[in-house]
């Protein structure tokens, strides 16, 4: 049974433990060690969920957050556990420096148009990332097709240069323009580590037959450090970088 939260919006104090709390607004954590689990966040239509800010961090557990404009989530220094992420108009998850993100589904976009919605979007350079153990579907709520644009994209899109390590490992990956994206663009990317993916494909699924609009994985070489195990869920076929 969830109580109401009525706390801060910002948190400001040391390892503030939330629990059973239905969240009506988005909050900001600028302190270290807080804790949010066993809780329903939604802020409407505001534009994070939970965001990091300055030497704050935390972990969502066994927590659902629901809608948001820009991410669900963001930033630095984070762990998600077991976490419902689903109604983003935006990205579901941007993924910056130091964070874990384990055991979490997230899926079923409202894309608001032009968005460029990903389920993970790595932020910033995203070293020490880990995304491990997820279902990543990058579908649009209501949509034959995906809409969305990928369950995962790394991308140094803002720098500075990303030298890892990033580790993409057993996860549900689906949908989207390409499904996963691993690219250099005006910054550098290298340290990336992907392994024991499966990658959805079928019409019933995903509305396209090969899971994606475009294909399971556009990915460049020289980013990758490691590329094994990740196959097709459907037949256990490689998928290769």
């Amino acid at each position: 049974m969830l109580s109401p939260y009525t706390g801060p919006s910002n948190i400001t104090t040391a390892n503030t433990v939330i629990d059973s709390k239905d969240i009506t607004t988005s909050l900001t954590i600028s302190a270290p060690g807080v804790v949010i689990k066993n809780s329903r966040i939604d802020p409407g239509s505001a534009s994070y969920g939970v965001q990091q800010s300055g030497s704050g961090s935390f972990t969502i557990q066994d927590s659902e957050i629901i809608g948001t404009t820009q991410a669900a989530v963001g930033w630095d220094n984070y762990t998600l556990l077991r976490d419902n992420i689903h109604g983003a108009a935006g990205d579901g998850i941007k993924a910056g420096n130091n964070v874990l993100i384990q055991d979490s589904y997230v899926h079923d976009f409202l894309t608001a148009s032009g968005a460029h919605a990903d389920a993970i979007q790595m932020q910033n350079s995203g070293n020490n990332l880990t995304i491990r153990h997820n279902t990543l579907l990058a579908k649009n709520v209501g949509s034959s097709g995906w809409g969305a644009n990928s369950a995962i994209i790394l991308k140094a899109d803002l720098g500075p240069n990303s030298t890892g390590p990033t580790v993409v490992d057993d996860n549900f990956l689906g949908g989207g323009n390409y499904t996963l994206y691993v690219l250099n663009a005006a910054y550098t990317l290298t340290g990336v580590s992907v392994t024991n993916n499966h990658f959805a494909r079928g019409v019933a699924l995903t509305g396209y037959t090969n899971g994606s609009q475009y294909g399971p994985v556009d990915v460049q070489s020289s980013c990758i450090t490691k590329w094994s195990g990740n196959v097709w869920d459907d037949t256990g076929a490689a998928i290769a970088e």
